[in-house]
C-alpha cells in the first residue's frame, strides 16, 4: 500500500516541477507532467481504495469518480492530437486552458486518495491495537 508520506513526496515533487514549469510558460513539459501525475494518482485510487471496497455500491461510487478521471485524461489527450494541426498562436491559449484542468484535477484526486489513504490507515491502527496479543 502507498503510504501517506510517499504519496505527500510524490505531490511535493509534481508541485515543484509543475509551478516551475508554468513560471517558464513551458505547457509542453507542463501536461505531459501532470498526466502522468493524474494517471500514477487514478492508479493508487483504483487499486488500493476502491479495489479494497467489498461493498458493490460502494465500488460502484468510487469507479463512477474514477471514471471523472479517465475521462479528463483521455480529453487532454485528444485535445492534445488535434492541437498539432491548430496554429502556434492560437494553442498555446489551448495550452494553457488544458493546464489548468489538469491541475485542478490532480489537486481533486489528490485529496481524494490521501483523504481515503489517511482514513485506511487509522482503520488497520485501531483494527491492529485492539488484537489481543498472545491469546489463542
Amino acid at each position: 500500500m502507498t503510504s501517506v508520506v510517499a504519496l505527500s513526496e510524490m505531490m511535493k515533487e509534481y508541485t515543484q516541477k509543475f509551478s516551475e514549469y508554468l513560471a517558464r510558460k513551458d505547457y509542453d513539459s507542463a501536461i505531459p507532467l501532470g498526466l502522468q501525475t493524474l494517471e500514477n494518482l487514478l492508479k493508487i485510487a483504483r487499486e488500493e481504495i476502491v479495489g479494497m471496497l467489498n461493498d458493490p455500491e460502494l465500488v460502484k461510487v468510487g469507479e463512477s469518480i474514477l471514471k471523472n478521471y479517465e475521462n479528463i485524461i483521455s480529453y487532454v489527450k485528444g485535445s492534445l492530437s488535434t492541437l498539432k494541426y491548430v496554429s502556434p498562436i492560437y494553442a498555446a491559449g489551448e495550452k494553457e486552458q488544458l493546464v489548468g484542468l489538469i491541475a485542478s484535477s490532480v489537486s481533486e484526486l489528490f485529496n481524494f486518495v490521501m483523504g481515503a489513504l489517511l482514513i485506511v490507515a487509522s482503520l488497520q491502527g485501531r483494527q491492529q491495537a485492539e488484537e489481543p496479543f498472545g491469546v489463542v
